[in-house]
């Protein structure tokens, strides 16, 4: 799938990744910030390493082959990584729209030259926002299975506080629900 777009896209790989990675840790709180920027070390930001990491192998597919595998397992790690930090699926996903808005303002005067056509956008939007429907999928599959997580823990606590006789009745799932609103509601306020 070779096109000017992906030729362009491939000779700026480095600084598009640049400035998709900075997009994306945008949706981070301002003190997590300066820790994701360092990148380069694995072992002091494994989050930062990873998710800059995997959007550099999801770009180099986008402008290479677009294989349809490779770009789902480099798209799972980052939505893994986002649904464990409790982040907003609209600020969790935000980076795949917007990587459609960095395309545009970096090779805006491609596209107004006639060198970048309409075609070659249309099919690379299409693309990302294919990626985009597959991430929220990912991303309500990574929550779910935190939250059936929770869940079991707390099931299992619960148990065992019976069997020790230090619970005087058990509490079901409804309760626990109850109890976990309110909490998320005072940690808000």
């Amino acid at each position: 799938m070779s096109n000017r777009l992906n030729q362009l896209m491939a000779e700026q790989h480095e600084t598009l990744l640049n400035q998709w990675f900075e997009q994306a840790i945008a949706a981070y709180p301002q003190e997590a910030h300066k820790y994701f920027v360092r990148v380069k070390n694995e072992f002091s930001n494994p989050v930062g390493s990873n998710i800059y990491r995997n959007m550099g192998l999801l770009l180099e597919e986008l402008h290479g082959n677009r294989d349809a595998d490779k770009l789902y397992q480099h798209l799972e790690m980052i939505l893994k990584i986002r649904a464990v930090q409790d982040m907003k699926p609209s600020k969790a996903l935000a980076f795949l729209p917007g990587f459609k808005n960095l395309l545009v303002t970096m090779f805006r005067n491609e596209i107004q030259a006639g060198q970048i056509t309409q075609s070659e956008l249309d099919d690379m939007f299409t693309d990302i926002d294919t990626l985009a429907l597959i991430a929220f999928d990912l991303y309500s599959e990574s929550r779910e299975l935190i939250f059936n997580l929770r869940i079991a823990q707390i099931k299992e606590m619960n148990e065992m506080l019976q069997k020790a006789n230090l619970l005087n009745e058990s509490v079901d799932t409804s309760t626990f629900m109850r109890c976990s609103n309110y909490i998320e509601e005072e940690k808000e306020i």
